[in-house]
């Protein structure tokens, strides 16, 4: 078998299984049933079952190869969320590998050619998406590649939101307080401007 060194399991070119150390768990997903709308991995070809991320957001996943077909805005949030309670250190992401961006992918849905390219968030992980289904396809281990990715960002659910160029900066916080309080915007900006 074959080593996939970055996402931490076994590949046999041989017959397509998967093999999965038993100390590598499935990232947060559970199962909840077969599809109401059957489909099939894009990868192993095997069934897609109904699952929940973090059980809270709906996917499909593949109990064999242990990809998941994620809703876009799904996904967005659930990167958000990871990264924001994540408490271990971060990793250093790894260089993308070439024949992860040649590989072509049929949407398990709509059977179009699934768009393959880095993912321009953290991670450093090559992901495939369909803007019909709109929908995102994460092999094993990619999800957690984007959530251990160095940034700002990564335990960051009890810090204040602060964005550059925001009004509380250009003002400055106290003053933005004063503001946002204040009954009547215009006078509290007539104070701040006399």
């Amino acid at each position: 078998m074959e080593l996939v060194e970055r996402r931490a399991y076994f590949f046999c070119r041989y017959c397509g299984t998967f093999h999965f150390p038993e100390s590598t768990g499935p990232e947060g997903v559970r199962v909840i049933g077969q599809a109401d709308r059957p489909a099939d991995c894009p990868v192993c070809r095997g069934p897609l079952a109904q699952a929940l991320v973090d059980d809270a957001h709906p996917v499909r996943y593949c109990e064999n190869c242990r990809g998941l077909l994620v809703p876009r805005p799904a996904f967005a949030r659930v990167v958000n969320s990871r990264r924001a309670w994540a408490s271990s250190p971060p990793t250093e992401p790894r260089p993308l590998e070439r024949p992860d961006l040649d590989r072509k992918l049929q949407c398990p849905f709509c059977a179009a050619q699934m768009d393959t390219h880095p993912y321009y968030g953290p991670g450093n992980v090559v992901i495939d998406t369909c803007d019909t289904c709109d929908a995102v396809w994460l092999d094993f281990g990619e999800l957690r590649q984007i959530t251990d990715a160095p940034g700002r960002d990564r335990g960051s659910r009890n810090q204040p939101v602060q964005r550059p160029g925001s009004f509380a900066n250009l003002i400055g916080t106290d003053d933005a307080q004063a503001l946002a309080s204040a009954d009547d915007p215009l006078t509290t900006l007539f104070r701040l401007l006399s």
